[in-house]
């Protein structure tokens, strides 16, 4: 399978391009660090164009959901296609529950991403959507597991199985986070 990864370089992308790659998938990385900033929707379409599997976790501004319309676009009615889109588990809340402007724009621009979802699943064709949230993952330098943070790599396989699970399972919707025992 052919997996267009955005923020392939760092974080859970990394972790999933990591796995993904192990398992013998082609990956196509798309991140600022080389060369695809998802604000350049075009350019960064023109390398997912061709894949099987689109899986949207980069983050800036808009860009995000943005991308997931032009994709879409670009793929709908292709039987076969997917697009997995990272959000976050802040989201469940009815405002941003981490104080900061910028904490609050994060929550608004997650928000947009999983409207545009539930939009887009209203036309009932291809590509498939999963909206996958993230609880507390260490995806930064100086956070750490196990709590309150899950690790990356951990959640990142417990997300692969769970896609993955059987031909005949679609998976729409998760939220996977920390197991707090």
């Amino acid at each position: 399978m052919r997996i267009a990864i955005t923020g392939h370089s760092a974080g859970i992308g990394q972790a999933l391009a990591t796995i993904y790659q192990s398992q013998g998938h082609e990956i196509v990385g798309l991140s600022r660090r080389n060369g695809y900033n998802i604000r350049s929707t075009p350019k960064v379409v023109e390398q997912i164009k061709d894949c099987d599997m689109l899986i949207n976790n980069a983050q800036v501004g808009f860009a995000q959901t943005e991308l997931l319309f032009a994709v879409y676009k670009e793929w709908q009615g292709i039987e076969g296609k997917k697009i997995i889109n990272i959000s976050t588990l802040m989201t469940a809340e009815p405002f941003s529950s981490i104080p900061g402007i910028e904490m609050m724009e994060y929550y608004v621009q997650k928000k947009a991403l999983e409207e545009a979802i539930s939009q887009l699943r209203a036309l009932h064709t291809w590509p498939k959507l999963c909206l996958v949230k993230p609880g507390a993952v260490a995806t930064q330098p100086g956070q750490a597991s196990p709590q309150p943070y899950a690790d990356v790599t951990e959640w990142a396989v417990g997300l692969i199985n769970i896609i993955h699970a059987g031909p005949n399972l679609e998976v729409e919707e998760i939220s996977l986070g920390v197991n707090y025992q």
